[in-house]
């Protein structure tokens, strides 16, 4: 394999910006490599991946210096247009790349400017949009399809161009567990059957970690580690500071290491961290010490009050196609419950029929007392805030104060009581600093956060918050859960989180609802479902990588749900030697 792609002191600042977004990177990527960069957001990731395809600086203005090379020739002499055909980017945020009337239409879009002939079009979108498993969905418009659903189709697009390089930038951001392994396999299949070089941005390790090649660590504009998957993860220490969160079962095996002075190897895969793990567990294990160490793990608290009734809650857009079937279900006053499931499984159609964005077609949700046929939007959204996915959808304002008042102003609330409402959720949200900022030069996790300010200056007793982690590196996940977590505790708010990220579920609820085809299927504290394995793998789930873990090496019981419990669990263990 020869080299492909050569960045040549490159550094790059956005045009106003004080420090460079990448500063002098040199880099060299092999045809047919598949490389993961990660690191903390504004690290430069996607920066230096839109300067593959000339977005940057093009599209942006600002300053670059040194020198970019593909097969040799310096792209600087390339248009945006001309470099699509060589390096095609998947964004982040899918529904910014979508531009079509129909799903079929979208992955044609790309080869129809490409200019090849209609029965070459036709076999491309045929062979493109079975990859993604999407053909039932091919007449529909993309933008009535969930997150997921829509990245998956995008990312169909982007292969149908059949380009020399795939830029994939977080490509699985909006999509379940299950679809992420799916979306990455089937970069792997692609990238070796048709010889292609393939450059991932990816938080999630533990779902890519066995199928790449290369790691390159990004933080502050710079590389940090350059290296294969397990010489980068052996630097744990490094990368914790960094902000890099390593996947649990090398947190695990590291953490051995550490305790028992032992030189276990960083796993790539579950099954080497089972293998692992296995070798150096005692022939019998200790079943007594570990219940008792079982009986110390936090239980959930218990919640007894309904604030919101579901029965036998229908919903459908059109008669055709009907989304939610029959589901029966109460939220507690206080309690924090996390809503998972597959792509397309119905949570956010729920959520939106607390505060009367959908209307119950059959059934029906009571809030309150309240029966939401009954109540206007603006009413019910006194009892119950609903915070959008992508906050950009939500901000509208050109100040943050002026966003943050709109709601109340709206309902007729006099202005000395809203401006003590703002300064009130704005240090309780801890953006008093920010207030007089346009929210569009801030970051997303501000954006985030004032999206939430938002809904609670309406001082609802129920807040929704849809995927609250999408997009943002472990360290602003932790920062944007505990925030919602602390209005839980310390402001007696009740906490609806529809999530993928099982981690985030395990620590942070009291009760976790698992949704199927429009219909729940399991309920209970973290503990109860993420012991049905085989439950949530039909629903496109798995529980935390460290139950899994523990599970396949034969610890069964009591179910460990974090790092910090699987250690403590193995701390009852007389461990052998390394072998």
């Amino acid at each position: 394999m020869g080299e492909l792609i050569r960045f040549d002191h490159v550094s790059y600042t956005y045009p106003g910006a004080d420090d460079p977004a990448v500063d002098d990177v040199s880099l060299s990527i092999n045809e047919g490599e598949i490389v993961l960069i990660t690191g903390p957001s504004g690290a430069g990731k996607t920066t230096l991946c839109s300067m593959l395809n000339r977005i940057v600086p093009e599209s942006y203005g600002g300053d670059i210096s040194g020198k970019i090379f593909i097969e040799g020739a310096d792209i600087s002499q390339y248009t945006i247009g001309q470099m699509a055909f060589i390096s095609g980017l998947l964004f982040q945020d899918p529904s910014g790349q979508l531009t079509s009337a129909t799903v079929g239409d979208e992955i044609a879009f790309g080869p129809e400017n490409k200019g090849l002939p209609v029965d070459k079009i036709n076999s491309l979108v045929d062979e493109y949009i079975g990859y993604v498993n999407m053909q039932k969905f091919i007449k529909r418009p993309p933008q009535a399809l969930s997150g997921g659903q829509q990245q998956s189709i995008v990312y169909a697009s982007v292969l149908a161009m059949e380009p020399e390089i795939y830029i994939l930038d977080e490509p699985t951001s909006n999509l379940d567990p299950l679809g992420s392994d799916l979306v990455f396999r089937l970069m792997k299949k692609v990238a070796t059957d048709k010889k292609k070089t393939a450059i991932i941005v990816e938080h999630k390790l533990e779902k890519i970690i066995d199928m790449v090649d290369r790691i390159i660590i990004m933080d502050k504009g710079k590389i940090a580690f350059n290296g294969t998957p397990k010489d980068v993860l052996s630097h744990y220490k490094e990368l914790s500071q960094i902000g890099v969160e390593v996947p649990q079962i090398d947190q695990v095996i590291n953490r051995i290491n550490e305790e028992k002075g032992y030189k276990l190897p960083a796993p790539i895969t579950l099954s080497e961290g089972v293998n692992e793990l296995k070798s150096i567990l005692p022939e019998k294990l200790p079943v007594d010490a570990m219940q008792a160490v079982g009986r110390t793990f936090k239980e959930p608290r218990k919640f007894d009050k309904p604030i919101i009734e579901v029965k036998d809650l229908h919903f459908y857009y059109n008669p055709e196609v009907e989304i939610l079937h029959g589901i029966n279900m109460d939220i507690y006053d206080g309690e924090f419950l996390s809503i998972v499931g597959q792509n397309g499984s119905g949570k956010t159609t729920i959520v939106k029929t607390f505060n009367g964005l959908h209307k119950p077609t059959g059934g029906s949700v009571i809030v309150k007392g309240v029966d939401t046929k009954n109540a206007t939007v603006a009413k019910l959204s006194r009892s119950v805030g609903y915070c959008f996915q992508n906050p950009d959808h939500q901000i509208f304002s050109s100040v943050v104060r002026d966003e943050l008042t709109y709601g109340p102003k709206n309902v007729g609330m006099p202005q000395e009581e809203i401006d003590k409402i703002v300064d009130e959720v704005a240090k309780m949200i801890g953006i008093e600093d920010i207030l007089d900022e346009n929210p569009y030069n801030l970051s997303k996790g501000q954006r985030q956060q004032i999206a939430v300010a938002a809904i609670l200056t309406m001082q609802p007793d129920v807040i929704v918050v849809d995927e609250p982690t999408t997009g943002q590196d472990p360290r602003q996940s932790h920062q944007m859960m505990d925030m919602v977590k602390k209005l839980n505790t310390d402001y007696g708010k009740t906490i609806v989180v529809i999530t993928h990220d099982m981690s985030i579920a395990a620590e942070y609820s009291d009760r976790i609802i698992t949704m199927h085809n429009g219909t729940i299927i399991a309920q209970g504290t973290p503990r109860e479902v993420f012991k049905e394995e085989e439950m949530l793998n039909s629903s496109n789930l798995e529980p935390p990588q460290v139950t899994r873990l523990l599970k396949r090496a034969g610890i069964t019981d009591p179910v460990a749900i974090d790092v910090d419990e699987a250690m403590q669990l193995l701390s009852t263990m007389d461990l052998k030697k390394e072998a």
